[in-house]
């Protein structure tokens, strides 16, 4: 049978091999020490008969020694005749004697079986004891097998008391720790996959761009059609120039690598470092921004912050007509600060909320030079920063952006 194969059983059974053997050889010392103590009373008590015969009769010694080493048949009758006159026959006597052996030679065979049972009754309940045990660790084998080959669909956890049930459910948590793993994992390569899909899209509009306007370039224009065509390509050079840096951003936070200090912020300079990075832009297109000047802090990473801020900000007036407005106001309360950045443009698709922070997600109000990844990285920092970023829009009516700080 299987379970005798383990090391462990041979020498458990080994050792009841040793037991039994121990017992037997006990009992076979008590029979040998029976048969010793039966013998000595035998003796003793043609001892007594020879003494008392001796102390009686002095002068008659010599031929009781003699007689008891050689009887002949004439004193045996006699002894028969004087035993018989006071009721003790030779039949009586051998009876005695062989009940006495026969209860001995019983009590020693009782004791050599209730042993050999006790022996094989012991034998039997660790043989359903092991066999049980090493059932259930099979089991447990068996599925570290199924979770090897990434098969989690077997549920292994045990109510009862014991050992081996907390070591199943210890390895269904594991398993289940495992299979969530897994599931990441599988998410995480996808989504690597896609964006991987996404950047080379991106990409490639730019660099088809280059090429053709490279080639325009070889054919010796006008001085006025160079000009033109190096102005587009510094444009798209730019422009792949902030993919491939926001990209880098992304892919540190994805993989927990940004290191975000635990700074004191002023919100105040906070916003006026984001303005003036999109002050061409704001001025070209003559929106009114509304600050409020506001003495607030909150913990968090300056330079890490800006970087939110100033993509909201750029989203904001890439969607605010000429000559709109956008406003920055501050909130503070015993669970969080915030930064709310609101704009009267052109608002967003109740379709498109959900999605707005997505990667490479454009929503269709999307100008054409989007990419749609500065909310998403705005969101990744804010949340890498215990904080959240919440949005609320309606078209024709302006989007507000609430970056909240839990402190």
């Amino acid at each position: 049978m299987g379970i005798f194969r383990n090391p462990e059983v041979k020498r458990l059974y080994r050792i009841l091999g040793l037991l039994a053997a121990l017992f037997l050889f006990m009992a076979y010392l008590l029979s040998q020490w029976g048969v010793h103590l039966f013998r000595d009373s035998i003796t003793n008590n043609i001892a007594a008969a020879v003494g008392a015969l001796a102390e009686k009769y002095p002068d008659a010694e010599a031929d009781i020694m003699a007689q008891l080493r050689q009887a002949d048949a004439a004193s045996i009758q006699a002894g028969q005749a004087l035993l018989n006159r006071y009721g003790y026959s030779t039949q009586n006597i051998l009876h005695e004697i062989e009940g006495i052996k026969s209860t001995f030679n019983f009590n020693t065979f009782l004791f050599m079986l209730l042993s050999g049972s006790i022996c094989l009754a012991l034998s039997a309940v660790f043989f359903y004891f092991l066999a049980r045990q090493y059932r259930r660790i099979n089991e447990v084998t068996d599925y570290a097998k199924l979770v090897q080959a990434q098969d989690y669909s077997l549920d292994i956890r045990d109510n009862s008391e014991g050992d081996i049930s907390m070591l199943k459910n210890e390895i269904y948590k594991i398993t289940t720790m495992l299979r969530e793993q897994a599931e990441s994992l599988r998410k995480e390569k996808l989504g690597l996959s896609n964006s991987i899909a996404d950047i080379s899209h991106q990409l490639k509009t730019p660099l088809t761009s280059l090429f053709v306007l490279n080639d325009l370039l070889a054919g010796d224009p006008d001085p006025a059609a160079k000009e033109e065509f190096f102005r587009r390509i510094n444009s798209q050079l730019e422009r792949m120039q902030w993919l491939v840096s926001s990209l880098l951003k992304l892919s540190k936070l994805d993989a927990g690598t940004a290191a975000m200090k635990r700074e004191r912020v002023s919100a105040r300079k906070l916003a006026e470092r984001a303005l003036e990075t999109l002050k061409v832009q704001l001025e070209q297109k003559e929106i009114q921004v509304i600050n409020d000047y506001s003495d607030m802090e909150f913990t968090a990473d300056f330079n890490w912050t800006l970087e939110a801020v100033t993509n909201i900000l750029k989203n904001c007036a890439e969607h605010t007509p000429k000559g709109g407005r956008i406003s920055i106001s501050y909130e503070s309360n015993p669970i969080y600060d915030a930064i709310i950045i609101s704009d009267n443009g052109v608002g967003i698709d109740k379709e498109d909320l959900p999605h707005i922070f997505q990667r490479f997600y454009k929503g269709r109000n999307a100008s054409e030079d989007s990419v749609g990844i500065g909310l998403a990285m705005a969101k990744a920092i804010v949340n890498e920063q215990n904080g959240d970023i919440s949005i609320k829009s309606r078209p024709g009516q302006g989007t507000t952006f609430t970056l909240k700080f839990f402190k």
